[in-house]
This record gives C-alpha cells, structure tokens and sequence, in this order.
C-alpha cells in the first residue's frame, strides 16, 4: 500500500473504529430488566401517622438504545508538494543555445556548423538571463540516432547564467542534427548542425 493510499484510508478507518467501540461499550436495555417492577419504597407521611404505600411511577422505557450510523469522512485534499508544483513562467526569462566544439565558461569554443566525423565529443551550451531559482534547464539532441537527453540541473539560484551538456559523437551517424534547450520542461531555444560523414 502506498504512502498516499494509507493517508487517504487513514482518518475514515480510525472512525469506523471509534464508531465500534461505542457500540460494543454502551449499555444497552435487555427485556426482563425493563418488565421487572421496582421494590416497595418508604414514603413519609404526617407525624405520627402511617405508612402509606409507594405512589404508582411509569415503567421505565424498554426502547433499544439507537444504533449510530457511519457516516464516511471526507477524503483531505493532498497539498501540493514542490516536485509536483511548476515553476511559474518568468517573463523576462531568455535563453540560447550553442553546439560547441569546447567551452571556456560561459564562452563557446569553435561554434559548430559541422561536426567533424572523428569528433569524439561536442558540447550543448545553454546562456540564459533571469532565470528563478528552481527552474529545472536541460538539452535534448535529436537526429537520425533519435532523442538523447542531457543531464538537467536544478538551478539552485536565480538570475543570469549558463548551463552545459557534454555529448559523445563518436557513435552519432552522419546527418542533420537538432539542440534544443529546456525549461521546466518547455522548449526555449534550439539550434541545428550537421555531422560529416
């Protein structure tokens, strides 16, 4: 059972049985108590007079005690933790991505137009400003080897910067090749080379 399911089946569970033991503890009426009659009582009467004998009292009342119902809880709403919570779109968030041969910093070393065929590594650089801290930045290669995703990273904190990822060529095969930039998941920059053969 998961964390989530047992929260959720948690309070409804501790009330049915809280329910249970008030039912089980409460004294209840039983039909030979309710007919038998009360013992004979003393009653007062004037100084130096007689003992009357005790006043007729209505029988106690033999209805069953009434049984509670259930009545379910209602489910808590979960709270939205951060992994689940978006960052909110920054609109002075900007962003650019580079196929760098090589990087020096935030500086791109031999743009790529062509990626040599015995190039062993390229790097994907993404420049961005005004970024928030949590936003999550990432780059996505994709051509005719299909989609490789580089290692995002969670920005720790806000403003301006750069994010890069490393990725091996050798095994690439030749063709048209597409870098696209990511955050939080949305696209925010692309740009495209091609491998020699």
């Amino acid at each position: 059972m998961s964390r989530r399911s047992f929260e959720q089946l948690r309070l409804p569970l501790a009330a049915l049985l809280v329910l249970i033991a008030v039912f089980v503890l409460l004294p209840r009426g039983s039909g030979s108590e309710g007919s038998a009659t009360p013992p004979p009582s003393v009653v007062l009467g004037e100084l130096d007079g007689e003992v009357l004998p005790p006043t007729e009292t209505p029988a106690p009342s033999t209805a069953a005690t009434p049984i509670p119902t259930l009545t379910p809880l209602a489910s808590p709403t979960p709270a939205p933790t951060a992994a689940t919570t978006p960052v909110p779109p920054d609109e002075g968030f900007t962003a650019e991505i580079l196929a760098c041969r090589s990087i020096s910093g935030s500086a791109c070393n031999d743009q790529l137009g062509t990626l040599r065929r015995n190039a062993a590594t390229f790097t994907a650089l993404v420049r961005f400003t005004d970024a928030t801290a949590g936003d999550r930045i990432g780059t996505i290669l994709d051509g005719p080897s299909g989609t490789i995703e580089g290692f995002p990273y969670t920005l720790q904190g806000g403003g301006d910067g750069y994010y890069y990822s490393e990725f091996q060529a050798r095994a690439l095969p030749e063709g048209e090749y597409t870098l696209t930039a990511t955050r939080n998941g949305e696209v925010v920059a692309t740009t495209s080379f091609r491998k020699a053969g």
